[in-house]
Formats: C-alpha cells, sequence, structure tokens
C-alpha cells in the first residue's frame, strides 16, 4: 500500500513541473502541534494558472521534535488566494494529501506508523515583493489528526 502511494506522489511530481507557471517560492518553514512539539523543514510552492488566476501549489516536508520517538510529515496541497484589491495581505484556504510518519523506540521496543490523511486549512501571504512570509493552520483528516499552525519564510526565485 505504501508503495503504491509513493507512486502516485513520484508522480505528481514528475508532472507538476508542466503546471508550473513562472512564479517559484521556497524556504524554510516552522511549525508547531501541541503532541509533537515544534518542527522545522522546508517548503516549495509555485502558481498553477492552468487551474485559474489565484491557484497554486505548496509542498513541504516538516521534522518534529516530540518528547518520546520521532514524528515527520510530507503535504502536497492545493491552493487558491481570495483576492483583496490593493492590498499586500493575500487569504488563501488549501487542501490535499498529508502523509505523516511517526515511529517509536522503547527499551529495545521499536513501533512505528504511516498514516495517510487528506488536509484542509489557511492563511496568510504577505506580498512583500520577493520575500513572502506566510502564516497557515492545516489540519489532516485521519484519525488523531493533529492540527498544524505554520510559518514559511520563503523568496520568490521565479519569473512573472
Amino acid at each position: 500500500m505504501s508503495r503504491m502511494w509513493g507512486a502516485l506522489v513520484a508522480a505528481a511530481l514528475v508532472g507538476a513541473p508542466a503546471a508550473v507557471s513562472g512564479q517559484i517560492t521556497i524556504g524554510p518553514t516552522l511549525a508547531y502541534e501541541g503532541d509533537v512539539d515544534f518542527g522545522i523543514g522546508a517548503s516549495l510552492g509555485t502558481t498553477v494558472d492552468q487551474l485559474g488566476e489565484g491557484f497554486g501549489l505548496l509542498a513541504d516536508f516538516l521534522i518534529f521534535f516530540p518528547d518520546v520517538g520521532n514524528y515527520f510529515e510530507v503535504n502536497g496541497n492545493v491552493t487558491y488566494d481570495i483576492p483583496i484589491e490593493d492590498s499586500s495581505l493575500v487569504p488563501f484556504l488549501l487542501g490535499g494529501l498529508n502523509i505523516g510518519r511517526s515511529s517509536v523506540d522503547v527499551a529495545g521496543v521499536s513501533a512505528s506508523s504511516t498514516d495517510l490523511g487528506l488536509n484542509i486549512g489557511g492563511g496568510i501571504d504577505f506580498d512583500l515583493g520577493k520575500f513572502r512570509p506566510t502564516a497557515g493552520v492545516r489540519a489532516a483528516i485521519r484519525d488523531g489528526s493533529p492540527t498544524i499552525i505554520f510559518i514559511t519564510l520563503p523568496l520568490q526565485t521565479g519569473g512573472s
């Protein structure tokens, strides 16, 4: 089952460059969730005009530092910017896939779990030219799903 999901994610990533319209952001991400504490990672975003004005893709990889064990997640989301005229604040909605992996090793006994969920959330993008910080919240819809608060500090690297 996990090989199937891996193949689907790989296929989506290979097909994604054809849909990119030029504006790409990349940068570090900070996150917080009550059960797994703080996390760090990286995000990659792009606009996808083929889906319509305001649509984009946002992917990230996060490693969290819980008190016991390990937890990381990979997210792939479609975003939609809610237009506000003459404002550098751009609210957005997001939805997509979440793959979370937790593991623990206590007294030589190991256990791990990989879960797939659907993301739903939103936030605010601060349009400051090439520097575009983002703050948001998202929840993965699955059993025991965490709600993540995140901040990204990406720089625009593409055209338009």
